[in-house]
């Protein structure tokens, strides 16, 4: 069904997010921002069947589709026709067309999700789509952008609650509105009475588990730092927080462990582990002080409620994308060379979550719990300051969560990782997706400690926009050829544009910097909208654009890049530009559909 745009405020709106808990938690201010928006309108969700018990507190469903994940293997196998997979699905797809959706919006970022674009039926559709010729489509700027920043993850800085946002065109709602019953806080009301806390008592909530080993901070770190937090300050209590057998294992270990050296910790360490059920766990998120979390969808539950979080950050974690979403969250973080490791990592040696000092960690949580539980103004100036004082030495650095101008919550590092080069790459690009995709211009300096490898960047980003340049000029050749009734394209044409595209995915494996910007391309090329096969003028049209703004937003990097170096160094970076050589062009997927 083809985008026919909404007549009014729409009524009925349909969230698909076949993801992970902590994703469809992170989905949950883009679903109050839309109420905000639409007050008439009724959101349901589309989840994972084995997460839907665990979306209860979040009370701005309508309601929920829940999805056995099993079907859906049978979209993507190989050996199966499309008719037999269709056919494993049709029930629920017919269920969810019978909901006559007004707006559809799509997070599933995978081809499952571009199937499911495509095949449910809503008046207008935001997030990734199919053409009926069967490549990815993208219906929002930012939609390219999710499937960019996996393989870029390093020279992002965009929280995933925030690309939700823009992917449904919508800004920062003023509040979250859950729904905790009254029963559960009255619930944890009594645990707590039972177990000697007081309303006085400031409470530091632990999750300890996550979804693999992996993500785990090892058990003795966590005993370590609630030892010493303890010690410390003789007026708070502690709650280990888990659901399965392995959190009950690892939680009764660290509880063992911490009243090991001092008995009398036994009265403040409270393992709580399946005790409670989703709602109860909101409750007792409620009424913590700070929550010390491995990257959990526990992080995500506290971000939603505005409870701080002290996010322990390694592996295949990468913070600026996945840490809890909002202002004054803190992260902690491995500085091992090799982190964070791609996102389907599974190392061996995962030496790097021995780099978070669990002193460093108590400390920190103590610092977050001398300011107010929303940190704005003053108190997250403060809090900055006293967490840069932590930031000398050591193998983990730490960032901070801040509202930037627009609205959106960007972790910062602080200390001298504020200025190293991932960094500032991280910020440049900040500045050329705002321009290119949200039509702002942000002028700031970007503190950098080094421009000496910057030339080198410099001298790539030009050749790269030679062959933006060159792909312009060819594909307008193919499209001369077109108009002219009596001559067929020539088959060098397509060869070379073919080459061309084929440089342009290895300028960003020679130098890494530009690799949004090449996948970016690559991923606007291949989603280009054509609902007719054959009307190939339009499709050469928009293949044409593609270049056009590649090479724009190439000139954009190099001009952020130069200005906010002559800032750090005094001087102007001069790239220089060598020539653009014949084996440097292409066109793949031009060739493939004209």
């Amino acid at each position: 069904m083809r985008d026919c745009g909404l007549s009014g405020e729409p009524l009925r709106i349909l969230v698909v997010a076949l993801t992970r808990m902590g994703d469809l938690y992170e989905t949950y201010p883009m679903v109050a921002a839309l109420r905000e928006r639409y007050p008439e309108s009724r959101i349901y969700l589309v989840a994972y069947r084995e997460f839907a018990p665990a979306l209860g507190p979040l009370s701005l469903f309508a309601g929920v589709f829940p999805v056995d994940p099993k079907p859906f293997a049978s979209l993507i196998r190989v050996r199966e026709g499309p008719l037999e997979a269709y056919r494993a699905i049709r029930g629920w797809i017919n269920e969810l067309n019978a909901l006559d959706a007004d707006l559809l919006i799509n997070l599933t970022p995978n081809r499952i999700g571009a199937i499911l674009g495509y095949l449910i039926h809503a008046r207008e559709k935001r997030g990734l789509h199919m053409t009926p010729d069967g490549y990815r489509a993208h219906y929002g700027n930012y939609v390219p952008y999710l499937g960019m920043l996996v393989k870029n993850r390093q020279y992002n800085n965009l929280n995933l609650s925030d690309l939700f946002l823009k992917i449904a065109g919508v800004r920062t709602p003023s509040s979250i509105p859950l729904g905790i019953p009254a029963f559960a806080r009255e619930s944890v009301g009594q645990k707590m009475d039972q177990d000697g806390i007081s309303g006085e008592n400031p409470v530091i909530s632990f999750a300890t588990g996550a979804s693999q080993e992996l993500k785990r901070w090892p058990s003795r770190l966590f005993a370590n730092c609630i030892r010493d937090l303890l010690t410390r300050r003789s007026e708070v209590h502690v709650i280990l927080l888990g659901a399965g057998e392995g959190d009950c294992r690892r939680n009764r270990e660290i509880r063992q462990e911490v009243c090991a050296e001092n008995p009398t910790f036994g009265h403040r360490v409270h393992d709580w582990t399946q005790r409670t059920g989703t709602d109860e766990l909101f409750a007792i998120l409620d009424r913590s002080s700070v929550l010390v979390s491995n990257d959990t969808g526990t992080m995500h539950a506290a971000a939603l409620l505005s409870t701080p979080v002290v996010c322990l950050s390694f592996a295949n974690l990468f913070y600026p994308e996945t840490g809890p979403w909002g202002a004054g969250n803190i992260v902690i973080y491995s500085k091992a060379p090799c982190a964070p490791c791609a996102p389907d990592s599974r190392c061996a040696d995962p030496v790097c979550r021995e780099d978070l000092d669990p002193r460093l960690v108590s400390r920190v949580v103590e610092i977050r719990m001398s300011v107010p539980r929303e940190a704005v103004g003053e108190a997250i100036r403060s809090l900055r300051q006293n967490l840069e004082s932590e930031t000398v030495g050591g193998r983990s650095g730490i960032a901070l969560s801040e509202e930037d101008a627009s609205g959106d919550f960007r972790y910062r590092p602080l200390g001298r990782d504020s200025m190293s080069g991932e960094e500032f790459f991280r910020r440049v690009y900040e500045r050329i997706w705002k321009k290119e995709l949200e039509g702002m211009d942000i002028r700031e300096n970007i503190p950098w400690e080094s421009v000496e490898f910057l030339p080198d960047v410099l001298r790539h980003a030009a050749r790269l926009r030679q062959m933006a340049e060159k792909g312009e000029k060819l594909v307008r050749k193919v499209a001369a050829c077109m108009n002219n009734d009596s001559a067929s394209v020539p088959e060098h044409l397509l060869q070379d544009l073919e080459g061309l595209d084929r440089g342009i995915e290895e300028a960003a494996w020679v130098c890494p910097p530009l690799g949004p910007l090449s996948l970016f391309f690559r991923l606007e090329k291949e989603s280009i909208d054509i609902w007719n096969p054959f009307d190939l003028l339009d499709l050469v049209g928009k293949t044409e654009k593609t270049y056009q703004d590649l090479k724009r937003r190439v000139s954009l990097f190099t001009r952020v890049a130069e200005e906010s170096a002559a800032c750090t160094a005094g001087r102007r970076v001069e790239p220089k530009i060598p020539p653009c050589t014949p084996d440097e062009m292409s066109g793949k997927l031009l060739v493939e559909r004209v």
